[in-house]
């Protein structure tokens, strides 16, 4: 189809393209672009003609291939869907990425034409700063066939907590990308429940013969979201006050989907969540003293004892 409409787009353009010009341009054939005329004349009943003058094709009458109409946002909407390609960098779906984005580009005449660089400097769909220090192409590749295939896997993997390298057998869900790191999510049988692996501490990964079957309860939309950024451990009520400054900002934002808001008479908030204790930990000390812990009294415990260490460091 896009090469039918490029087709089209040099007849109209009034340059009277002969056969040898096509190809050159489209990279295809001489019988595909005999196939191509043929097909534009008696599908789409396009009044293509050869002018024997000009020693080229063109429309003997005005003619518009029959593509649908695009508004300037939804050409935006295309260009900013195949703008992802650095997000999928050495994964077997870079190479895909990339020619489906000469595809759109190719689409489009030259004045709705968006070049990667004139978008660059129109918006930033996301920004990611943190890159792994290694090479994941392969790993990437083998975790996502297997899940392709339904396939167990073998992997090598180095704790980040503790450091030590176990090798595990693990059947593979689903795969995402989170700030920049990419992880996988599956059933570990080391650990004999659902676990994240980050595919940069993963050493080695042999894809078995082994099949399994995904648990029709498991959603990756679910499963992701539970988490309040990355931790899914056990997950506590949780209340938070933030005061009239930092407020402000967290009224603006959906942090959570559990999480729930009370607004205080003096600018202030409760801000209640039901989440992974570490993890709500690392993110009110980030708020510094606009967040206090209220409930449970446990991570307020965590917290003191947080607190006091870093008086040691800097006084």
């Amino acid at each position: 189809m896009i090469r039918l409409f490029k087709l089209c787009q040099e007849i109209k353009s009034g340059s009277y393209p002969n056969v040898q010009d096509l190809m050159q341009i489209l990279e295809v054939s001489h019988r595909t672009i005999d196939r191509y005329i043929q097909c534009l004349r008696d599908e789409f009943v396009a009044p293509i003609e050869y002018d024997r003058k000009r020693a080229g094709y063109c429309f003997r009458e005005k003619w518009n291939f029959p593509f649908p109409e695009f508004t300037e946002g939804e050409v935006l909407s295309l260009f900013l869907l195949t703008n992802i390609i650095q997000q999928f960098e050495n994964t077997p779906l870079e190479r895909s990425l990339k020619t489906l984005r000469k595809k759109v580009e190719d689409l489009f005449p030259a004045p709705m034409k968006i070049t990667p660089e004139s978008l660059e400097m129109m918006l930033s769909p996301f920004i990611s700063v943190i890159r792994p220090k290694v090479e994941i192409g392969q790993v990437f590749e083998t975790i996502f066939e297997a899940i392709q295939r339904k396939k167990r896997i073998l992997i090598t993997y180095q704790s980040l907590s503790s450091g030590k390298v176990t090798t595990r057998k693990v059947e593979p869900y689903h795969i995402y990308n989170f700030e920049g790191i990419w992880y996988f999510c599956g059933f570990c049988f080391l650990r004999q429940e659902i676990r994240d692996f980050a595919l940069d501490r993963i050493e080695a990964a042999t894809l078995l013969k082994e099949q399994f079957v995904i648990p029709s309860d498991f959603n990756p939309h679910d499963y992701l979201t539970k988490a309040f950024r990355m931790f899914r451990g056990e997950t506590f009520d949780i209340v938070i006050r933030f005061d009239a400054y930092q407020a402000k900002w967290i009224r603006e934002r959906i942090w959570h989907p559990t999480q729930k808001i009370k607004n205080l008479d003096n600018g202030e908030l409760l801000f209640e969540v039901k989440a992974n204790p570490e993890e709500i930990k690392r993110w009110v000390l980030g708020y510094g003293n606009h967040a206090e812990v209220i409930q449970p009294p446990s991570l307020r415990e965590e917290i003191k004892d947080e607190i006091k260490k870093m008086y040691s460091i800097y006084f």
